[in-house]
């Protein structure tokens, strides 16, 4: 049986854009959630930092989610500093227990 994975992703917006960092982090999140193996795709913004944004995806397994850092669309995330939305992009994973 396949181990559940969690992969998280915090993103700290660039002074000033974290409303339209926040509006482009949904749209990435739409196109991904919908990947073979996934079970959810989640942002969501932190309450302590109006700037600080965390986005979270459960897997079926490690395959599934290494697979979706292939897709295009994850370069999105990489792209969030090139246009200056973000100061920082922060990937983490992790199986679940």
């Amino acid at each position: 049986m396949s181990r559940q994975v969690i992969n998280t992703v915090q993103v700290q917006a660039a002074a000033g854009r974290s409303e339209e960092l926040g509006r482009q982090l949904q749209q990435i999140v739409e196109t991904l959630r919908a990947l073979p193996g996934c079970d959810a795709y989640m942002v969501d913004r932190c309450p302590e930092n109006s700037d600080r944004w965390n986005v979270s995806a459960r897997w079926q397994s490690e395959a599934a989610m290494q697979a979706h850092f292939n897709c295009p669309e994850v370069q999105g995330f990489i792209s969030l500093i090139e246009t200056r939305l973000a100061r920082s992009v922060d990937f983490n994973s992790f199986p679940l227990v």
